[in-house]
Order: C-alpha cells, then sequence, then structure tokens
C-alpha cells in the first residue's frame, strides 16, 4: 500500500508501526523525502496522540487515513468429525485475553485510529489540495467478515466483521463534516499472517489453489490490493462513501457468505 501511493503521486505517506527498523526498510527502498517512517502502537492512545502531533507539526493536515491493524488471532480449529465433546473443549480452551485482544487490535485500534486522525483530515478538507473529493479513511478488513465457514478462527472472523460494520457506521456519523469511510476486504493474499499456509509453494501463481476454493486458482499479488487502493484514494473513488470493495479472486462465491 505504501509503495502504491507513494509511486502515484502522494507527496508525503507517513507509515505508522511499532518496528521502527521495517519502517525505515520501507521507507529506504522507496524514497525517504516521500515515505516517512513513524515508531507508533495504534493500540495505545498516547502513542497515536504522539504520532498525530508530530505529523500535525509537520504538514498540518491528512487526505487519507489507512487504518491497516489487524492479527489472525487464536485459530481454535478442529479436525472434521470431531466430537462435540472435543468441539466445546477446543473452542473453551482459549484464553478469553487472546479472543479479546483480536479485537483490541483488528476493530478496536482501527476505531481509536480514525477518531485520532479526524482533525488532521479536516484539516486536508479545508486544505483543498484533494480536487473534486473530499479526505477520508480507509479500513483493511477482510472477506472474513463476510464468510460464514470460520476459517482463520471466531475471533479473526467476528472481528473483521465489527470493523466493516463499523466503517459503514461511521460513513454515515461522519457526513456532517464532509469525511469518508470506506473498507477494503481482501481475500487470501501472502503475508505474515498466512505463510503457513502455502507449505513452500508460491501461492501467486495459477494453479496453486483448487477452483473450487479459489476461483482465480491463487491468492492475490500486490498489484490485487494496489489496484484497488488507489481507485478509493484517487479522483476515480472521489464518488465512493461507505463501499466495501471485495478482492478476492472470486473466493467468496464459492462459500457460504452473507455479502
Amino acid at each position: 500500500m505504501t509503495k502504491a501511493l507513494a509511486t502515484n503521486g502522494a507527496k508525503k505517506v507517513y507509515i505508522l508501526g511499532r518496528r521502527k527498523p521495517i519502517l525505515d526498510q520501507v521507507a529506504s527502498e522507496l524514497d525517504r523525502d516521500i515515505v516517512i517512517p513513524i515508531q507508533c502502537d495504534v493500540t495505545d492512545q498516547s502513542s497515536l496522540k504522539a504520532a498525530v502531533a508530530r505529523i500535525e507539526a509537520d504538514t498540518g493536515y491528512i487526505n487519507l487515513l489507512i487504518a491497516n491493524s489487524g492479527i489472525a488471532g487464536p485459530s481454535g480449529s478442529v479436525p472434521p468429525g470431531s466430537s462435540i465433546a472435543e468441539l466445546q473443549e477446543t473452542l473453551y480452551n482459549i484464553p478469553m485475553q487472546d479472543f479479546t485482544n483480536t479485537f483490541h487490535v483488528n476493530c478496536t485500534a482501527v476505531f481509536y485510529t480514525t477518531i485520532a486522525f479526524l482533525g488532521l483530515l479536516d484539516a486536508g478538507n479545508k486544505n483543498g489540495s484533494y480536487s473534486n473529493g473530499r479526505s477520508q479513511v480507509i479500513a483493511t478488513s477482510s472477506i472474513g467478515s463476510f464468510n460464514r465457514r470460520i476459517s482463520a478462527g471466531f475471533a479473526y472472523s467476528t472481528s473483521k466483521a465489527a470493523t466493516t460494520m463499523m466503517m459503514k457506521v461511521l460513513a454515515t456519523y461522519l457526513v456532517p463534516y464532509r469525511i469518508r469511510a470506506n473498507v477494503l476486504c481482501p481475500g487470501l493474499f501472502p503475508t505474515d499472517l498466512t505463510t503457513d499456509l502455502y507449505q513452500g509453494k508460491n501461492p501467486t501463481e495459477e494453479g496453486a489453489f483448487p477452483l473450487d476454493q479459489i476461483p482465480a486458482e491463487r491468492a492475490g499479488t500486490p498489484e490485487d490490493i494496489m489496484g484497488p487502493l488507489l481507485y478509493l484514494a484517487s479522483r476515480a473513488g472521489a464518488y465512493c462513501n461507505g463501499n466495501c470493495v471485495l478482492t478476492d479472486g472470486g473466493r467468496l462465491s464459492v462459500t457460504p457468505a452473507t455479502y
């Protein structure tokens, strides 16, 4: 996402995260005049406030906020054919704190990140630098928020469902302030959260997955997330508010879903 914005006209892209060396590496690989790393823990209000203050002192506004925090959480999966007793034991033995922490990162942190940056988004509207468009928040959710077949654990799927709904509510709630809210819902992409699924194969090659799992027969590539992001971020998506953009290779079309 950083690359998509930094190489397609963004004047500055502030990237926030806990691991400063990784942020520095990304900035070095792109353009340090454009990509500005800021160490920040988005699950901590004081850390968010400090990041906002730094950006405010630097530029005074933003046009776009991407709330991208997420963890997999506990899986709690049981083999097919398990007894009700085995199912109960597996799910009940998940520590409540692990379940709750998934919501804390995947949903609560997205909410507080959004609220923390509202002032800078409002300043972006007043700055007038986004021609024919208004400031917006884009949250990264997941197709797991619509999938009734639990594949990544109850905590993950339900926390993402909460995030998707929250962004739709914010789209309505922020109308008087002329700030938009949209959601990206990716399917399976190679990330730190999904490496265990690939078993040494290249997941983005066509044929890596069976047709009845992913109609595209592959996981998503960087371009498959960069394209929808640039659509929402650019003039092309300026008429979107409260939208949920799926990019999943058709996965939700072959699984029980609520979308």
